[in-house]
């Protein structure tokens, strides 16, 4: 079968050349997924050296992450959340790829990669035998550009924490994951921040804030989350714990942050929170609900007095004495 494809393109040298020489990665490969013939240019993307390749699958030939582990072979139905095979289905019933964008995950030596595709496709006869061509591009630096781009425009810059957008998409995505999910939302507010910048100026209040980031990013969890909701207003998930876990954390942070700057100001440096624990599989709520519920909260703790947060629960101490 390898014969035959290079048979195929060997009737005119110029368009073998141009094959094997492409600047794009060309694989055809027969109907059950194994590769009978891969340009130079495919081999290189992989960082692999041609080789023989008679009756392997893609994933063994490209070293796929999944080949062998959750896929025992690359044409089975199990692997439906593969990019490749997706497209590749696609083709087999009569459709074609155009431009679409997949991600290949791989084993380089000891280590894991991923790469990503712009991909277009099609289905050919050759001698009454049927073929796939696979065009890929590789396109892992524009990728990785444009995430590094989208992880930028989900910061706030001033505090290194996720800006509200990024807050929002957070908690919509814990929404939708539905049944079985719990979490605290906590909303903290500085208390008496006017007067700090009124005494210490604006630049003391950044201070504040950066310092606080700093801090909460040493206490919370990993897969925690920490965004800043505007101005002095922070949001914390805390996936897995509720209310009373949750105060915890928020004590540890707010006892750190006051001494720290207990040496250097008169008027201590507190906030307070609201916090709202919800089980998924109990409770169905929207986003702005949910905000809205810490909020309230919140202003029942400012209600009280600084250095509190309040939930569901009742009230809860951060420092007595403020």
């Amino acid at each position: 079968m390898m014969k035959l494809v290079i048979d195929l393109l060997q009737e005119h040298n110029l368009f073998y050349n141009l094959f094997e020489n492409s600047r794009i990665g060309q694989v055809f490969l027969d109907i059950q997924n194994h590769p009978v013939y891969v340009n130079r240019r495919m081999y290189e993307f992989f960082d692999l050296i041609p080789d023989l390749m008679a009756d392997m699958q893609f994933g063994q030939v490209f070293h796929c992450s999944n080949f062998g582990r959750i896929c025992a072979e690359c044409s089975e139905n199990g692997n439906d959340r593969c990019d490749l095979m997706h497209s590749i289905r696609i083709i087999q019933n009569g459709g074609s790829i155009d431009n679409n964008t997949i991600q290949f995950s791989f084993k380089h030596g000891d280590r894991e990669e991923i790469k990503w595709f712009q991909l277009n496709g099609s289905y050919i006869i050759y001698e009454e035998k049927e073929y796939l061509l696979l065009i890929f591009a590789d396109i892992t630096d524009l990728k990785q550009r444009e995430n590094r781009l989208k992880e930028l425009l989900s910061l706030d810059l001033a505090t290194g924490t996720t800006n509200k957008y990024g807050l929002m998409k957070l908690v919509q995505e814990r929404i939708k994951e539905g049944n079985n999910l719990w979490y605290s939302l906590c909303m903290i507010d500085f208390d008496n921040f006017k007067q700090l910048n009124d005494l210490y100026g604006h630049l003391f209040g950044d201070k504040v804030l950066e310092k606080f980031s700093d801090i909460a990013h040493r206490h919370i969890r990993k897969g925690d989350v920490l965004g800043r909701y505007g101005g002095e207003e922070f949001v914390f998930i805390f996936d897995n714990i509720d209310e009373k876990q949750s105060f915890q954390i928020l004590k540890c942070i707010h006892m750190e942050l006051t001494k720290y700057f207990a040496r250097t100001t008169k008027l201590p440096v507190t906030f307070s929170a609201g916090i709202v624990t919800i089980n998924s599989r109990f409770q169905a709520v929207s986003y702005r609900k949910l905000l809205g519920q810490a909020d309230c909260l919140l202003y029942e703790a400012k209600k009280l007095g600084r250095s509190r947060a309040m939930s569901h629960q009742g009230e809860m101490i951060f420092m007595e004495g403020n």
